[in-house]
């Protein structure tokens, strides 16, 4: 593995526990406006807001992680028939084109988060949330996920692509 793939495999994996944290943190404001509703009659007046931001960043901060885990939907039918040479050419055209694709959305989302900067643009809701920060969030996840489909086009290029593991063949992370 070379040392730009064990920086991203760092990146990747610190954007899945980005990930984690956002699911665990939209868990914790659920719970805490079903006591705040229950018990006092209160409310955040912020849950589907924030509950909104927290799914959008978790879902961009786990790409990169699916990607390298081998775990994003994949034509397994048509790669499966491949020899290895048009399966490498196949998958480093997959992996240049999205790279395309996320370098140009990521261009057009930090114009977008610029913009909202420049302008304070903020959220419609009672805690006028800055809309740069969920946006920051979508933009770092498209990021590390780029980073990962880079270290994709390299393998494929290379001829290093991972194969997907088979979890057969690790009977020590069988239930017993």
């Amino acid at each position: 593995m070379t040392r730009y793939e064990r920086f991203v495999d760092r990146v990747t994996s610190l954007s899945a526990y980005a990930a984690m944290l956002c699911v665990v943190l939209m868990v914790g404001h659920i719970l805490l406006e079903i006591v705040l509703r229950n018990l006092f009659s209160r409310s955040t007046f912020v849950l589907e807001e924030f509950v909104g931001y927290a799914t959008a960043a978790a879902a961009f901060f786990g790409l990169g992680a699916a990607l390298r885990d081998g775990e994003l939907i994949r034509v397994g039918l048509l790669m499966e028939a491949l020899g290895p040479i048009p399966k490498r050419f196949v998958e480093g055209i997959c992996a240049l084109l999205g790279l395309t694709t996320i370098s140009f959305l990521c261009w057009f989302l930090i114009r977008t988060v610029m913009r909202s900067w420049e302008r304070g643009t903020t959220s419609t809701s009672i805690l006028e949330t800055p809309l740069w920060i969920p946006q920051s969030l979508v933009v770092i996840g498209l990021v590390c996920f780029g980073l990962q489909l880079s270290v994709h086009l390299l393998q494929a290029v290379t001829g290093r692509l991972p194969e997907k593991a088979d979890p057969s063949l690790h009977p020590e992370q069988q239930d017993t």
